[in-house]
């Protein structure tokens, strides 16, 4: 029997950043929300160790929470998942060397452990084997006829156990990719991508989960196949990342400023690729692929993810054709199933621990353009940062 996750309750995942503009309104002379940028530049292993010393503290924390909670789960210690994670070790350096020379750098910059910082960027993994698993975030795009000036719009709220801080990237990737990206604490990090002679991307993910028989540990950790997906000249090459990986969880929703949008599922070791509905799409914590609903492990247990989903869509459908960013902030702002609503608060009442939505991001790949608001969107003014 499966037992439930008593300590987490949330991720997930997105991008962003750039040189700080007015947000709507007064957010800026106000400075409320605001999120200092991080410039990472130079070798892979000079990007690890500047964004490691940058972030030290949030890291020592992240790990010290996260892992400490699951060890707590299984009556074990840290160490028994920092040497569980181990193993993922070598099939990481055969998938990415280059992210691999990203977190040594990020060991040596901030002083912590090679080992520990892997476990971290391992947390999906671990929970999953574990089976210690949290609900996940709220995501959409829109573009062409959908929106009022035919761009592209994508973005979600980012839904995580409140305590867990948010950085803000600008990186300068060795090859030319250009990134706005906003991390969570290190763990992942979801950007807007823009690389010389190919098209701006942005990149926006939800948990989903299969509980596939034989499953084993034997994966490369997701947040590392997100990161290459996000480094990639073009969406398509992204999208070619995650349907050529075996994963057992994952939706992620892909848009350009081309005005393609694609979704991807990953389980039982396969993927399904999803196309917008009327230029529209939607993504929660459950599966849409038929093939893959009777392996849902979310769906059962978090059952907000199909009001959210619905909920998003009835909003979304409603607005076709006059969709804006601001409008997408304030359908991200929305209260409906309160306190499990796309904007989300902690429930006293939960079974599981707090999560509220530590995060919401907007984005116009076209113009180079994301919208951040760094905390509850109902009362966090959005800044506006620009991919220069």
């Amino acid at each position: 029997m499966i037992r439930l996750n008593r300590y987490f309750t949330g991720i997930f995942a997105c991008f962003i950043l750039g040189m700080t503009l007015s947000g709507p309104a007064s957010a800026w002379s106000t400075g409320q929300g605001r999120l200092d940028i991080i410039r990472l530049k130079g070798s892979f292993r000079e990007i690890g160790h500047d964004w490691g010393r940058a972030i030290k503290g949030d890291l020592r924390s992240s790990i010290d929470n996260e892992l400490t909670g699951i060890a707590r789960y299984i009556s074990g210690e840290k160490k028994d998942l920092i040497a569980l994670s181990g193993k993922l070790i070598p099939a990481a350096r055969a998938y990415d060397p280059q992210f691999m020379e990203v977190l040594e750098g990020m060991a040596e910059g901030s002083g912590i452990a090679f080992e520990e910082i892997f476990a971290l960027r391992s947390l999906l993994e671990l929970m999953f084997y574990c089976q210690k698993l949290s609900g996940m975030c709220t995501a959409f795009a829109a573009t062409g006829e959908a929106t009022k000036e035919g761009t592209t719009i994508i973005g979600q709220n980012i839904d995580w156990h409140p305590g867990t801080k948010m950085s803000l990237l600008r990186i300068s990737w060795p090859g030319g990719a250009e990134q706005l990206s906003l991390s969570l604490g290190g763990i992942w990090e979801y950007p807007l991508t823009r690389h010389p002679g190919g098209s701006p991307f942005g990149l926006a993910s939800t948990l989903t989960v299969s509980m596939t028989p034989g499953q084993d540990l034997k994966k490369v950790p997701l947040s590392i196949v997100m990161n290459r997906a996000a480094r990639q000249k073009r969406l398509e090459a992204a999208l070619s990342v995650f349907v050529n990986g075996e994963q057992n969880m994952g939706g992620f929703v892909l848009a350009s400023a081309e005005g393609e949008i694609v979704g991807v599922e990953l389980a039982d070791n396969g993927y399904e690729v999803l196309f917008p509905e009327r230029g529209m799409m939607a993504r929660t914590n459950h599966y849409l692929t038929e093939r893959f609903k009777p392996m849902d492990f979310f769906a059962k247990y978090w059952p907000d993810s199909y009001l959210r989903y619905n909920r998003l869509r009835v909003l979304m459908q409603r607005e076709r054709g006059r969709i804006t960013p601001e409008l997408m902030m304030k359908n991200l702002s929305d209260h409906n199933n309160y306190p499990k609503s796309l904007c989300t608060h902690v429930d006293d009442e939960a079974v599981f621990a707090p999560s509220r939505t530590l995060a919401s991001v907007v984005m116009v790949p076209e113009k180079g353009l994301v919208y951040i608001a760094n905390g509850n969107p109902c009362k966090t003014p959005f800044l506006e940062y620009r991919l220069e």
